[in-house]
């Protein structure tokens, strides 16, 4: 049985020189890739026979089969672009490798994305075998899987995760698991997703490499005019070819032994469904297998460098949306803060007021005595006198740190809003970037019709801070 992470692809790190040893995570990722098409050709530069002919294929050449694994997982567009994809593309073309295989995990994300990728795939089939791995497709990654030259299906078992007492079974993904499903988005209406499916089905249509046999590609058609539409399902005919037909809607007919539901999965098609297709085939796990399945004398797999080729590409594009969020989330937090200070100012200034010493409603606090024929503050009232000046220009001190922070706010506010306008979002973040400057614009300009307002105060306040320096350096007196 093999175990794997949930929800996290089969990466592998495999040494393929000579004479050096791979690491067991390889190990547990060649299992994935055992999902070998019985139908491949027998060397990369040899004649690729159709999936139609039933025979396994024979190794032609000692030379061993030199691929790269390329991780098509998560959300297509911002887990995996195009640009990381050629990325390994090319790497593998400028190391003269035979192939690539594209482990394919993915069941969100635009079309367009999903067809820009297919469209790099299509272009490599003229210098290398592109093969798919599936291990679940839908939405975006449909176009991606069509356009690879042979399809392979792991039997994927069991999925375990390890957790704080040990591995816990999350679920059980057998080869009757679906492996192809439409999985069209949300449109509002029938009418709009069926839009969308027939987008879906162009687009994948034009995805489909022409190194491939007719054949195939007639088969590969009936399965994706299956997939677009609920009211069909597939016929597998006795000379093995495939076909649509009309859903049938009652079980134990004696021509369901030949027809495929894809109906029933949403549309989609099982594991074991789609290997009746003659379009993949399900392979148990091994290294022998694999080579078996590749047609090949042996197998050289080229490490993880096109995971990390990926994974470097969809870190740099998460740091930019990381990058385009933190401004966005630094702007208002900033636009907040200055709607709170602002908020706060008029009965700081107040409280400023209420606690001056020369205000007749605290004259009671300072007592007098008669010494040299004039009146002056008594010992007390000399305290409560400093004590009263002291509370004065501690108030009128942070309303000047306010106006301060005020000021400070703003132009932090001027630098991210510039920022954010000069930034240039991913597709995915148009609307955020859009919908945070269409916002904040407005706010910003109605902050800046304070700012006369917060000039003026910080006047008074130094007016205010040194009258009261003043009156406590110099108390007050009454002459005779």
């Amino acid at each position: 049985m093999l175990c794997r992470p949930a929800a996290r692809p089969f990466l592998m790190v495999f040494m393929g020189s000579m004479g050096s040893a791979f690491h067991l995570p390889f190990l547990m990722l060649l299992g994935v890739l055992i999902a070998g098409n019985p139908f491949a050709p027998t060397a990369f530069a040899a004649m690729k026979p159709s999936p139609f002919t039933g025979v396994d294929a024979t190794a032609s050449s000692s030379e061993p089969f030199r691929f790269l694994l390329i991780p098509v997982t998560g959300m297509v567009g911002v887990n995996v672009t195009s640009g990381g994809i050629d990325e390994a593309i090319e790497l593998a073309r400028s190391q003269d490798w035979e192939g690539v295989i594209f482990e394919i995990d993915a069941t969100m994300g635009l079309l367009d994305d999903g067809l820009a990728i297919a469209g790099l795939i299509r272009q490599a089939s003229a210098d290398l075998r592109t093969i798919a791995l599936i291990r679940r497709v839908g939405g975006a990654g449909i176009p991606i899987l069509f356009a690879c030259e042979e399809w392979l299906v792991f039997d994927e078992i069991q999925i375990e995760e390890e957790g704080d007492f040990g591995a816990v079974v999350t679920s059980v993904a057998g080869s009757d698991r679906a492996v192809i499903q439409t999985l069209p988005t949300w449109g509002g209406t029938a009418d709009s997703v069926a839009a969308g499916l027939n987008a879906l089905r162009t687009a994948t249509r034009r995805s489909m490499p022409g190194s491939t046999s007719t054949a195939t590609r007639d088969a590969r058609a009936a399965l994706l005019d299956a997939l677009v539409s609920p009211a069909l399902d597939l016929r597998l005919g006795t000379d093995a070819t495939l076909s649509t037909t009309p859903r049938l809607p009652a079980a134990g007919e004696d021509s369901l032994a030949i027809v495929i539901a894809t109906s029933d999965l949403g549309p989609g098609i099982n594991a074991v469904n789609l290997e009746k297709t003659k379009l993949a085939k399900i392979v148990a796990v091994g290294l022998d297998p694999l080579r078996i399945a590749l047609g090949v004398e042996a197998i050289e797999p080229q490490g993880d460098s096109g995971v990390m080729l990926i994974g470097a590409d969809a870190e740099l594009l998460g740091n930019r949306r990381g990058m385009l969020g933190n401004r966005i989330d630094g702007l208002f937090s900033a636009i907040d803060a200055i709607d709170s200070l602002a908020a706060s100012l008029p009965w700081s200034t107040e409280r400023a007021k209420l606690v001056d010493p020369t205000s007749p409603r605290l004259r009671d606090r300072f007592p007098m005595i008669h010494v040299d024929d004039r009146w002056t503050l008594s010992p007390n009232g000399i305290k409560a006198w400093n004590a009263a000046c002291d509370r004065g220009i501690r108030r009128w001190n942070g309303i000047g740190i306010t106006l301060r922070e005020l000021n400070g706010l703003l132009a932090r506010v001027e630098a991210l809003l510039q920022e954010i306008r000069a930034f240039v979002p991913i597709p995915e973040d148009m609307d955020r970037h859009a919908a945070a400057i269409r916002i904040a614009e407005p706010i910003l300009n109605s902050i800046k019709t304070l700012s006369p307002a917060w000039e003026a105060a910080r006047s008074t306040v130094i007016a205010e801070v040194a009258r009261l320096e003043k009156l406590k350096s110099d108390p007050p007196t009454t002459s005779p």
